[in-house]
């Protein structure tokens, strides 16, 4: 079995760009990995009283709020002491989006699963990746969990689309799917590696979960700098030493035999983004 720590960061009323990451662990470390990510946040934020009691990495990494009174070297050390530990213990799956582009393309192809709504279009995309690696792991033993930083109104949405399978998703994960030749997917071959549920958690009662945060923002930025100036100096060169380390544990989706599904995701993904 093993667990995928998802959450999001980027809202279009801010950016453009939205990125959704995925932090998988297998089961059998997740114990001891969660007790070395609690301690490592434990520990830090205990150093500074008055400091938020929650790692939001957007707040922490700039200073914002009672963040301000932590020395920045000592911010950005930190983070890059979890990028460390994530390359250490997890694979990443995960998907940028520029937003623009998404509500057009999504008011265009009008897709019955997520509509127009972005969270659960990235949402489906992470979980068919994560469909795909594993099928076609050997001796893989159990199934995996997806875990979600708590949206109300959008989980119902995701425990349905899973549920549901539409076949519109197939070209993401059929590819490494054994089946017959010439046989189409049963439904409830499509999404058979992930425990048919989704469930959510508050952030701040996972550190598993403020991980997933750090990750999709520290890609989140460094997409928002390739055409953005720095708020502070050094930063581009900063977050982008951080995504050369976590980029190898990154999952691509490969070849695929295409099709809508796959048009829709490379027209609507990044400029500078690999899916």
């Amino acid at each position: 079995m093993k667990f995928v720590y998802v959450d999001e960061s980027g809202e279009k009323d801010h950016t453009d760009v939205f990125v959704m990451a995925g932090v998988l662990i297998d089961a059998y470390r997740l114990r001891k990995h969660t007790a070395t990510f609690d301690e490592m946040i434990k520990t830090f934020l205990a150093k500074h009283e008055g400091a938020p009691k929650e790692l939001k990495t957007h707040a922490f990494i700039n200073g914002n709020g009672g963040w301000s009174k932590v020395d920045a070297n000592e911010r950005k050390a930190f983070l890059s002491e979890v990028c460390d530990l994530v390359v250490q213990c997890a694979r990443i799956f995960a998907v940028a989006f520029s937003l623009k582009k998404f509500e057009a393309a999504a008011k265009a192809v009008q897709q019955k699963t997520f509509g127009t709504g972005y969270w659960l279009g990235a949402a489906m995309f992470v979980s068919a990746l994560v469909q795909q690696k594993m099928q076609k792991e050997k001796r893989n033993k159990g199934h995996t969990v997806l875990m979600c930083d708590e949206k109300k109104t959008d989980m119902p949405k995701l425990v349905d689309a899973l549920y549901a399978a539409d076949p519109w998703f197939d070209p993401i994960y059929e590819g490494t799917r054994r089946k017959k030749k010439g046989k189409a997917l049963l439904s409830e071959e499509r999404f058979d590696q992930i425990v048919n549920t989704a469930f959510s958690i508050k952030s701040h009662h996972s550190s598993l979960i403020q991980v997933a945060d750090a990750v999709s923002y520290i890609y989140r930025r460094h997409l928002e700098l390739k055409n953005e100036k720095e708020a502070w100096s050094g930063e581009k060169e900063y977050f982008a030493g951080l995504v050369n380390r976590l980029e190898p544990k990154r999952e691509l989706l490969g070849r695929t035999s295409g099709g809508p599904c796959i048009d829709f995701y490379e027209s609507v993904r990044h400029e500078e983004w690999r899916i």
